[in-house]
C-alpha cells in the first residue's frame, strides 16, 4: 500500500513535470515565432528605410558636389562649358534620385505604421514621415531657389554675389543634412 502510494506520487510528479515542459515548449515556440516576425519586419522595412535615408543624404551631398563643380567650371577663364553641362546633368539626375529615395523610405515607414501585427511607435514613425515630407518640400525648395540664384550670379560673372550665395547655400545644405541625420 505504501509502495503504491509512493509510486503514484512519483508518477504524478513526473507527469506534472512533463506537462510543464510541454507548456514551456509550446510557449517558447510561440515566442520564437513572434521574435522571428519582428526580425522579419526589421530586415524587410526598418533597415531598408534607413538605407534609403542614408542614400538620400549621400545623393544630396553628391548633388552639392556637382553644383560646386559647375561653379568652378563657370569661374574658369574661359568657362569650361563641357564640364558645366556634364555636371548640370549629374546635378539634375541626383535631384531625381534624392526624390525617389525619399519616396521609397516614406513608403516603407508607412508600411510599418499600417502593420498592426507588430508593435511600433506609430507616433514617432509618423513624425519621421512628416519630417521627410517637410525636407522634400520646404527645405529642398529653398535649396533649389538658392542654387538657381547662385547659378544666375555665376552666369552673370558676379563672383562676389556667387560667394555670398554659396555661403548661404552651405548653411542650407548643413541644415538639410542635419535634418536627414
Amino acid at each position: 500500500m505504501i509502495k503504491q502510494s509512493i509510486k503514484r506520487r512519483i508518477v504524478a510528479i513526473a507527469v506534472g513535470l512533463i506537462i510543464l515542459m510541454l507548456a514551456t515548449s509550446i510557449l517558447s515556440m510561440i515566442m520564437v515565432g513572434r521574435v522571428g516576425h519582428l526580425l522579419d519586419e526589421l530586415t524587410a522595412r526598418y533597415t531598408p528605410a534607413n538605407a534609403h535615408l542614408t542614400r538620400m543624404n549621400i545623393l544630396s551631398l553628391e548633388r552639392a558636389l556637382a553644383l560646386r563643380r559647375m561653379v568652378i567650371a563657370e569661374m574658369q577663364e574661359p568657362p569650361d562649358v563641357i564640364v558645366y553641362k556634364a555636371q548640370k546633368q549629374l546635378y539634375d539626375a541626383k535631384d531625381v534620385e534624392v526624390d525617389n529615395e525619399a519616396q521609397t523610405a516614406r513608403k516603407l515607414i508607412n508600411a510599418i505604421i499600417d502593420d498592426t501585427s507588430t508593435p511600433s511607435d506609430n507616433a514617432a514613425l509618423g513624425r519621421i514621415d512628416s519630417r521627410i515630407d517637410g525636407l522634400m518640400s520646404d527645405a529642398r525648395r529653398h535649396l533649389r531657389q538658392t542654387s538657381g540664384e547662385l547659378l544666375s550670379a555665376i552666369d552673370a560673372q558676379d563672383f562676389t554675389a556667387g560667394r555670398r550665395i554659396l555661403a548661404q547655400l552651405d548653411l542650407l545644405r548643413d541644415e538639410l543634412d542635419g535634418n536627414i541625420d
